[in-house]
């Protein structure tokens, strides 16, 4: 069934989940997702729980509710056992529909080959996914492999870029990557960093296939 005709506090926990700005700590190559999926908020009992319906629309096709259920099997609940593989399957559902956190949850785990095959290349791609939607975080992300050429054609100036784009957001170490490669590149004229800030984000940013 369509996820509109769920009830409509199956539709607020969703849009919830889909909203939250993910936080991620990258330490000796490992890396720390903290999210509040806002699970002790259900209220009074109904027909099917929460997590049952999120796997009805899941299966029925939509995309929000996928990326919902890939982090319900990758964390676990009372009623969903953890299942990182079945995860890693409706991660990639959600994000070949576009879902900008699926694409970036993806582009984490291609990165240190959690639960997938190590493929910096794909993590590049899954990364661009996510960086054109607004995700400060795949923003960095990206930019931190545009500067060491790894899974893209190496390109500081690339890397400014969405350094730049991921400072607006306030992210966490952005803004001095940013200036670094600006004094680096001797960049004073922010009129050409504009230009292709918005070219950058013109182009790409499709679903990886």
């Amino acid at each position: 069934m369509p996820l509109e005709s769920q009830s409509s506090k199956l539709s607020k926990h969703i849009s919830y989940l889909s909203a939250v700005s993910p936080f991620f700590v990258r330490a000796s190559g490992c890396f720390c997702f903290v999210l509040v999926l806002l699970f002790s908020c259900h209220g009074g009992a109904s027909e099917h729980s929460y997590e049952a319906d999120v796997l009805l629309a899941a299966e029925d096709g939509d995309s929000q509710a996928q990326y919902a259920l890939a982090l319900l099997y990758e964390y676990g609940t009372d009623t969903i056992e953890r299942d990182p593989e079945q995860s890693v399957i409706w991660l990639e559902k959600a994000a070949k529909a576009g879902v900008a956190g699926a694409c970036l949850y993806l582009g984490l785990k291609y990165e240190y080959g959690n639960r997938v095959k190590k493929d910096i290349h794909k993590a590049a791609c899954w990364y661009a996914c996510a960086a054109h939607k607004d995700w400060p975080a795949a923003q960095f992300f990206l930019a931190t492999l545009y500067e060491k050429g790894k899974g893209v054609p190496q390109s500081l100036l690339k890397a400014l870029a969405w350094f730049s784009l991921a400072a607006e957001y306030d992210y966490p170490e952005a803004e001095n990557e940013s200036s670094r490669l600006r004094s680096l590149l001797g960049i004073e004229d922010m009129a050409d960093l504009r230009k292709l800030r918005k070219d950058l984000l013109r182009t790409g940013g499709s679903p990886c296939k």
